[in-house]
């Protein structure tokens, strides 16, 4: 691999973006804002706030500056770098060039936001000054540059994925994409919330650079280490300051995102694959490992806790089911690869192993969570805990394997089809739930397992009592649903590979 100074993809990023005459200009404009910025505060400051008291307020509102430019411009700059080279038709030459998949994503990831990262440090010199006259310690001021830096590449890794996946018409809502979790991984931590974390995006850097200054600041004291209020999070009852675990979060998911990049980013977009299938299945369990670890269990009970985490799971497991789906293009290539061997049992079932392992280990993995986080006097059933995660596991099966069912009928649209009888569905059982009272009465409850994943929010020892013939019937129905959608997929894989062996073992025309 090339150095960066040497990557052709970043030297062509940078000598767009960096004309000689923007640079001057964009320096003079800088110098000229910080000047006035600078001399501004610090006289309508002076008098109220002491002789130090206007120097952190400096130094903020240049953080802030630079992370609007960095974070949100940066993002922004690669939102556009992939999807302007695709409507250009540029993007097609520079996947057939000798750069390899990691020197063109790297060369990328640095050069699209080249101009960004100019324009923070000519705002530097203003955050030095704040810093210097506010009497800031270098500890903080390093760490609001290391979460600055790390959250803003992490988001600009996720913004080039969302750049190169993106389709013709979708530029605007990859870009609010971008913006919306920009804004949602900085929110601060409520009362309520029910993760122990901080946030962990971009603009946590503002908060650190309102950190106390100086030693006579009054701090909390705990375990012998001084903690900033709002700053530590608890990770499987440990406490841990959360700039580190920022970090560390942060660079584990912009090394998925990079591994996607990397995986995708020279194939064609026909070929397009985000992650293998064991890669996708460690992002869910990785991401579930950290729904557990950092999981509030002092403000719920057992069930709710299980209930609250199966529910952030739907997302995950949805998302990586969708990921997962195959195409009539996609199984008919592999028909064809596979002349002699034929289709084996993994493609007629596909995706439900991956799904049933994903979802089981997810699901064993919270009710753990559950079981060493929750209150020793409340009540606790593993059983039924268990239970919840089958029922959960099974539902998200069936829907999944649907859904690979319809992608593989004939159609343009067919899995956009599928998704919407999905939704059609459960609009009409929602719809009679209410008149027939599923969740009003309680011997009635049972029945509703049948259709929508209620056993996870109303199963208990109770409930089960009442009716558990229903419950047992419900559950097995899901499995009789999924083994009719994996005969109907087994069908619709024979007519492919009969059409598959045709076209091959039909003779090419002879031309006179």
């Amino acid at each position: 691999m090339t150095a960066l100074w040497a990557n052709p993809e970043f030297i062509r990023n940078v000598r767009s973006q960096l004309r000689p005459g923007k640079v001057i200009a964009t320096a003079c404009i800088c110098a000229a804002i910080s000047i006035a910025m600078g001399f501004g505060m610090s006289h309508q400051s002076r008098t109220a706030a002491g002789p130090y008291g206007w120097g952190p307020e400096v130094f903020q509102v240049a953080v802030w500056l630079q992370l609007l430019m960095l974070a949100a411009g940066g993002g922004i700059a690669c939102i556009n770098s992939i999807h302007r080279e695709k409507e250009q038709n540029t993007f097609d030459y520079q996947r057939v060039t000798r750069m390899t998949p990691l020197e063109l994503t790297v060369g990328k990831l640095f050069g699209a936001p080249a101009f960004s990262y100019f324009v923070c440090l000519c705002v530097m010199p203003l955050a030095i000054f704040g810093a210097v006259m506010g009497k800031l310690k270098f500890s903080n001021f390093v760490t609001v540059y290391a979460v600055m830096l790390v959250a803003s590449e992490m988001m600009h890794v996720f913004a080039l994925l969302i750049s190169l996946l993106t389709v013709k018409g979708s530029h605007t809502a990859a870009i609010l994409l971008v913006l919306v979790l920009l804004w949602g991984t900085s929110a601060g931590r409520g009362p309520s919330s029910i993760f122990q974390l901080g946030p962990c995006g971009p603009f946590y850097a503002a908060q650190v650079a309102a950190w106390p200054t100086r030693d006579d600041t009054t701090v909390t004291k705990a375990a012998e280490t001084f903690e900033v209020p709002g700053a530590v999070d608890v990770f499987f009852g440990q406490k841990i300051h959360h700039v580190p675990v920022l970090l560390a979060i942060d660079l584990m998911f912009a090394a998925w995102f990079l591994l996607a990049l990397v995986r995708n980013v020279k194939r064609d977009p026909n070929y397009y694959e985000i992650y293998s299938p064991l890669q996708g299945l460690g992002l869910a369990i990785f991401v579930n490992l950290l729904f557990v670890g950092f999981f509030h269990w002092q403000d719920s009970t057992p069930l709710e806790a299980q209930s609250v985490l199966l529910t952030l799971n739907i997302l995950v497991f949805c998302c990586f089911g969708l990921v997962m789906l195959r195409n009539r293009e996609r199984v008919r290539r592999i028909i064809r690869s596979r002349e002699e061997q034929g289709v084996s049992w993994l493609d007629v079932t596909w995706p439900a192993p991956l799904m049933i392992a994903g979802t089981l280990a997810a699901g064993l993995l919270v009710v753990l969570g559950v079981a060493e986080g929750r209150n020793p006097q409340v009540q606790w059933n593993a059983n039924f805990a268990v239970l919840r995660s089958l029922f959960f596991m099974a539902w998200i099966v069936r829907d999944i394997q649907f859904l690979q069912w319809m992608s593989l009928r004939r159609g343009k649209h067919a899995l956009v089809t599928g998704v919407l009888f999905l939704v059609i569905f459960y609009v009409c059982v929602a719809i009679l739930m209410a008149p027939l009272g599923m969740y009003s009465m309680p011997e009635r409850a049972p029945f509703s397992a049948f259709f929508v994943p209620s056993a996870v929010y109303l199963l208990d020892h109770g409930a089960w009592a009442i009716r558990p013939a229903i419950w047992g019937a419900a559950f097995v129905a899901q499995w009789i649903f999924i083994a009719a959608f994996v005969w109907l997929q087994q069908r619709t894989i024979e007519e492919l590979n009969s059409s598959a062996k045709v076209s091959v073992s039909s003779p090419a025309p002879a031309y006179l």
